[in-house]
């Protein structure tokens, strides 16, 4: 895809078109077993050899404030003791083991058996608070224009060690290109949606606001503190099963947010883990995450057609970043054809003297030197931290 056939050449201020006269992103009907029960949120959690901690996150949905809910466990082919924790809770816990199929899968088995009217995610590393829930329902029924509701988040180390309280707009970069502030209007307060908030919270600002152009921008979102009616998952499909392992959380989104409004809740629920070697967010899935992120933005980019509302500088801008980010991935993973192409592809969609024309010149050395400033970029890596 090059600059001219982004299809951006369109003028701003068509926010205020009809939601339905957009295009929906569809992936495929979303076919649930059951019909849905009103009022009821069906907490999805898929897990892979974690018995010793998903104990933790299946506790923190228990513990929610509000009651009407059914957990889904959907055990991704572990082969330690995962069977034997799910099902000691008895009935409390709907439990579905599946061969090792990634978590995009093990997420898809889950909303197909689905009960409920909402349904919302919880990563079997990551907690919730008490209130998450209770909350999010609140914003949604408040709101009916609005389908989804999502959260800050705190991250921590597997100990329970607090690294960043609010960490949503550190881990995604797309929040210093998207100002939610600006997009979405402050309609409610955390203390107006909970009986009992958190006193420290209670002022925080619940957002609604459209952002079907902006999400193009790059992730705002963070699956383990979201919230999404069942029918809007029906209407967009579920995860796109060809997002194996990685980004398939933010091609979702995409889909999702095309549909009409959404809610943002500006106040931590949930603790993300950080720094476990068994995340996906690891370093060596790092290549595939960028990966999918560009291949994301050229999938949908094209079929946001006359209502997208982004100028064309920022699409670019955009498409720069996503094949420089990548180039820099395949470079790190030692692929230096691939890296030289997108880079290239990179420099074209923003030619600029910068930190791409530089890598562009490494992936152009020999093995023997790139493998050994590999080496010591890690060295000076691993000191930084």
């Amino acid at each position: 895809m090059t600059p001219a056939t982004l299809g951006t050449g369109v003028a701003l201020g068509r926010r205020e078109m009809a939601t339905a006269s957009r295009p929906i992103r569809s992936l495929t009907i979303t076919q649930f077993e059951s019909p849905a029960e009103t009022g009821l949120v069906t907490v999805v959690i898929p897990t892979y050899n974690r018995s010793a901690i998903v104990r933790r996150a299946i506790e923190s949905a228990l513990k929610q404030t509000y009651r009407n809910l059914e957990c889904v466990v959907v055990d991704d082919g572990s082969s330690d003791d995962t069977r034997a924790v799910i099902q000691s809770y008895g009935s409390r816990i709907r439990y579905i083991y599946q061969e090792n199929a990634g978590v995009t899968a093990a997420r898809n088995v889950a909303i197909r058996h689905a009960r409920g009217e909402f349904l919302a995610f919880l990563d079997s590393d990551d907690l919730w608070k008490p209130w998450r829930i209770e909350s999010q329902v609140a914003a949604l029924r408040r709101h009916p224009e609005a389908g989804l509701a999502w959260t800050d988040m705190t991250a921590v180390e597997r100990s329970g060690t607090e690294i960043c309280e609010r960490y949503l707009r550190t881990m995604y970069a797309a929040h210093s290109r998207v100002s939610v502030e600006r997009e979405m209007r402050q309609v409610d307060t955390l203390g107006a949606l909970c009986a009992k908030p958190p006193v420290e919270y209670s002022s925080a600002p619940v957002r609604c606001g459209d952002l079907f152009s902006e999400i193009l921008l790059g992730n705002l979102l963070h699956t383990s503190t979201v919230l999404v009616r069942r029918e809007w998952v029906e209407r967009v499909g579920g995860f796109d099963p060809t997002f194996v392992r990685a980004g398939e959380d933010y091609e979702f989104y995409v889909r999702l947010c095309s549909l009409g409004p959404v809610i943002f809740i500006d106040a931590p629920s949930t603790l993300y883990c950080v720094g476990a070697p068994d995340q996906l967010t690891r370093p060596s899935m790092l290549l595939e995450i960028a990966r999918n992120n560009l291949r994301t933005i050229k999938k949908w980019v094209p079929h946001a057609g006359s209502h997208l509302t982004l100028p064309r500088r920022a699409l670019q801008t955009r498409f720069a970043d996503s094949y420089g980010w990548l180039g820099e991935a395949e470079l790190d993973a030692g692929n230096r054809l691939a890296a030289a192409r997108v880079l290239v592809r990179s420099l074209a969609h923003r030619p600029r003297v910068d930190r791409r024309g530089l890598l562009l010149a490494i992936s152009m050395l020999p093995n023997v030197l790139l493998t050994r400033l590999r080496t010591l970029r890690s060295k000076l890596r691993a000191r930084a931290h």
